[in-house]
């Protein structure tokens, strides 16, 4: 955009005239350029893309719209946004895969050139959360630990993490780490509690790259004396066998209602009997 001067004067056979007064004139602006076009976060189904500057004073200046497009299978680019903002979130995308934009800014002047093609690549997807682990007493001062499986990622096969929390220790600690989904520890005590929790770790094979997921809920367990336990009957505190040996609290509470009343009964004949004696 430029800023001209005009004036004009007329010449015939007598001479010149004087020129007129200036008039101020200016030429139209050229088109947007296209800004440069960013990945600013990237995961398993999304891109992030951001472009040009998007700080609050320039932006309520600025009357750009952008149009942002995709590349579809056909090689062929469809429009997936339109408007002001400079980010924009494309969701619903498969993960580990390649994907092609181009962005065009237009403003009062006109609809500028298309970018460049851009290429970002989504990332893996970690593994699911597992649920909590399945705890279970064995012979001797030790017990079984078990866990659902997940199935490979994509190729990439999965092994597990599990992690123990013992007494009033802070820090959980790692016990295994391999592609079994059991695992059987010994050297328990008596009379302490034992967390335990597990996690599912993907191993990308074409990048040598660990992907974990979230640790599952822990399980608590507490080892029982073996002489507590009938032959055959080995179980964690969480088996339902255990529980129903244990009188609830109602249960409890009527025992000790029946052994007052029983006393009270043994009480009051052998006052009677003296009495009549």
């Amino acid at each position: 955009m430029l800023l001209f001067g005009i004036r004009i004067q007329a010449i015939n056979e007598i001479g010149a005239g004087p020129f007129s007064q200036f008039i101020k004139a200016k030429t139209r602006p050229l088109p947007p350029l296209p800004p440069r076009l960013e990945c600013a976060a990237a995961g398993p189904q999304s891109l992030k893309l951001k472009w040009g500057d998007s700080s609050a004073k320039t932006h309520a200046a600025d009357d750009t719209v952008y149009t942002l497009q995709l590349e579809d299978r056909n090689k062929r680019f469809i429009p997936i946004y339109r408007g002001p903002s400079h980010t924009y979130k494309v969701q619903r995308l498969t993960e580990f895969t390649c994907y092609s934009f181009r962005i065009q800014a237009a403003s009062e002047a006109g609809e500028g050139p298309f970018s460049e093609t851009y290429t970002f690549s989504t990332t893996k997807s970690v593994p699911p959360t597992i649920k909590a682990p399945r705890v279970t007493q064995l012979e001797g001062n030790s017990c079984e630990i078990l866990w659902e499986t997940v199935p490979p990622m994509k190729g990439d096969p999965i092994h597990y993490v599990l992690q123990v929390l013992v007494g009033r220790e802070s820090e959980y600690k790692q016990v295994y780490k391999g592609e079994e989904a059991t695992f059987h520890i010994s050297g328990l005590q008596t009379n302490t509690d034992y967390r335990f929790r597990v996690c599912a770790c993907r191993r990308c094979v074409d990048t040598s790259q660990e992907l974990c997921g979230a640790f599952s809920p822990s399980a608590a367990f507490v080892l029982q004396r073996s002489e507590a336990l009938l032959p055959g009957d080995v179980g964690s505190l969480d088996d339902p066998k255990m529980k129903s040996m244990m009188p609830t609290d109602e249960q409890f509470a009527a025992i000790i209602v029946v052994g007052f009343a029983t006393l009270s009964i043994l009480f009051a004949f052998i006052l009677q009997y003296f009495l009549m004696k």
